[in-house]
């Protein structure tokens, strides 16, 4: 709303305002504010501090740092979908569209390991699957966009700009998720609540 632009505009430092005023479009300015406004809440819920009190770095893919507290925090935006992640040690966040994907786009992202995971409960053979290649079930999908927003909350966690989903693999095959760096731990993965989108949250643990 206007009202909650405004507030959350005149509590930004006087260059963070100037660097939003410059920004192309109204939308682009609207968004800036919008993740302010996310941050600061996030970051207040984490350290019981003043949405105003954070001095707010941006950091390389979405990792970013609070450079007055012990903090960092993690921004992810698809479509009309925003969310974040706060905590004290590198976190990420990414959410997805859940919509359809296709198999062979699969194979290049994912180890055969994790392929397997992604299809467990599909009711289509292996042989239907390659045929037709765009993979458009519930289920298929669900496990696709969460294991790719595993692998991309991994990089923000990680702070690398450069992505290779071959560099780390997730199993979550006995029930549970882990991590092939065992640096970092898998948090959740959730859709939101009009089940248009998909989020994964990981963290540095170690």
């Amino acid at each position: 709303s206007p009202e909650m632009y405004k507030e959350t505009f005149d509590i930004l430092s006087p260059n963070r305002q100037s660097r939003i005023l410059a920004m192309k479009t109204d939308e682009e300015k609207r968004n800036a504010v919008a993740f302010e406004m996310l941050a600061r809440k996030c970051l207040s819920a984490l350290t019981d501090a003043p949405e105003f009190a954070f001095n707010i770095l941006t950091g390389i893919n979405k990792l970013c740092l609070v450079s007055n507290f012990s903090a960092y925090f993690s921004l992810s935006m698809n479509g009309d979908f925003l969310c974040c992640a706060a905590d004290k040690v590198p976190i990420g966040i990414d959410c997805r569209k859940m919509e359809p994907f296709r198999f062979s786009e699969a194979q290049r992202l994912f180890s055969d390991v994790e392929l397997r995971q992604i299809f467990a409960t599909t009711v289509r053979s292996l042989a239907d699957i390659v045929r037709y290649d765009v993979c458009d079930m519930q289920t298929e999908m669900l496990q696709y966009w969460k294991m790719y927003t595993m692998k991309e909350a991994y990089f923000t966690a990680l702070g690398r700009t450069f992505r290779n989903f071959r560099d780390v693999s997730f199993d979550f095959s006995n029930g549970t998720v882990t991590c092939s760096d065992a640096r970092f731990t898998y948090d959740s993965s959730h859709k939101s609540p009009d089940g248009k989108y998909v989020f994964s949250i990981v963290r540095k643990t170690g």
